[in-house]
């Protein structure tokens, strides 16, 4: 694959290294373009980076996330490579064996390096577990949490990536759950500087809370929504599907009517999330989960939608477990499953104006259990 490469390089008072990185850079082959990232830096990066030939954007809030969601959104390419400011000593021609692994299906390529003096404790003690309990899927992985990678960015909603070290996870993690595939080449030795302690102790704290904030959401359980219309979903599901989306997971909408004002209300709002799409409701029988998913969920409404997501539960429960979930409506069962949708309640509000509602967004929506469809 030789399509075009924008190289992203946060940087916080980085002048010593900056020019020389941008000129290694600027001179590999099938590189489009370096974007620096003046993260609030109060030396003459930003004046060094541009005079290298670097496109300089400025991002004022400290933390290394909120740079990479801001060069990624700068980047004109589609494909991003990742790359730290302080690599001046290592030798970045090796960097194109990332460039090189791409192929069909594969979305991100880690760039997994050797100290000699790094026994990479971040990675055995806190990254591969947390990967082995929560996303077996990359296990293979020897540098999860490497800096330095290649990805696809039009495989993720960038803009909700996380403002901290935990950044690159979060990248990989949103590739994974959109069904792509993750690989990692070798790019050499990297000699770093002795960091502080203390400053490895912040990095892990964040990453694992990190961690303990994707469990709860699982972006690896997919979920499937069947109803007539676009604006059921939105009154009686939207907010969890904003949820899903906003931390990864693929979420399909089948509905009957995809072309009335519902649906296009619901894609007006879902157009920022590449896990989302909507299919017509005659198609739910041809659904089929993602490559990397772990579970299911299926939220019908009564009616023909809900005949089909029994079809839908009993086609695929022998691949994955899959629970179903009955939009509540006017029968005497009450609702028995109540769902925190606090992180997407303002997709739905936004989605509630487009139909013209004027109810405020619950904290909550509650589903009918219609079983849990463990794998026969």
């Amino acid at each position: 694959m030789s399509d075009p490469v924008t190289v992203i390089v946060p940087a916080r008072n980085e002048a010593q290294t900056i020019g020389r990185v941008v000129g290694q850079l600027r001179d590999m082959a099938g590189i489009a373009e370096v974007v620096v990232i003046d993260n609030a830096s109060t030396d003459t990066t930003a004046a060094l980076a541009e005079a290298a030939g670097a496109r300089v954007v400025a991002e004022a809030r400290p933390g290394m996330g909120h740079a990479v969601r801001t060069g990624i959104g700068a980047a004109r390419q589609p494909w991003v490579m990742k790359v730290d400011a302080d690599l001046d000593r290592f030798d970045l021609s090796l960097f194109a064996r990332m460039q090189a692994a791409r192929a069909p299906g594969v979305g991100l390529v880690k760039g997994a390096w050797n100290d000699p003096d790094d026994d990479m404790p971040m990675t055995r003690l806190l990254v591969r577990p947390a990967l082995a309990r929560m996303f077996p899927g990359l296990v293979h992985l020897t540098a999860p949490n490497s800096g330095i990678y290649l990805f696809d960015k039009s495989l993720i909603a960038h803009a909700e990536l996380v403002g901290t070290y935990a950044v690159d996870i979060d990248v990989m993690l949103r590739i994974h759950a959109a069904g792509a595939a993750v690989t990692e080449v070798d790019i050499g030795r990297i000699v770093h500087d002795a960091r502080d302690p203390r400053h490895y102790s912040a990095m892990a704290e964040q990453i694992f809370g990190f961690f303990l904030g994707r469990q709860p959401v699982d972006p690896m359980g997919e979920v499937v929504i069947l109803a007539a219309t676009g604006e059921a979903v939105i009154r009686a599901a939207s907010g969890h599907a904003a949820c899903k989306l906003r931390a990864g997971a693929r979420v399909t909408f089948a509905l009957a009517d995809g072309q009335g004002a519902g649906a296009q209300a619901l894609a007006g709002v879902l157009a920022a999330y590449p896990t989302a799409r909507i299919v017509d409701l005659a198609a739910a029988g041809e659904i089929r989960p993602g490559p990397h998913a772990a579970r299911m969920t299926v939220i019908a409404e009564a009616g023909a939608p809900m005949r089909s997501a029994k079809a839908l539960q009993a086609r695929l429960r022998s691949d994955l477990p899959v629970d179903l979930w009955q939009m509540p409506d006017a029968s005497p069962a009450g609702p028995d499953i109540a769902v925190d949708i606090a992180d997407g309640c303002g997709i739905k509000q936004a989605a509630l104006t487009r139909i013209g509602e004027t109810k405020q967004c619950a904290p909550r929506e509650t589903f009918l259990d219609r079983g849990t469809g463990a794998r026969s």
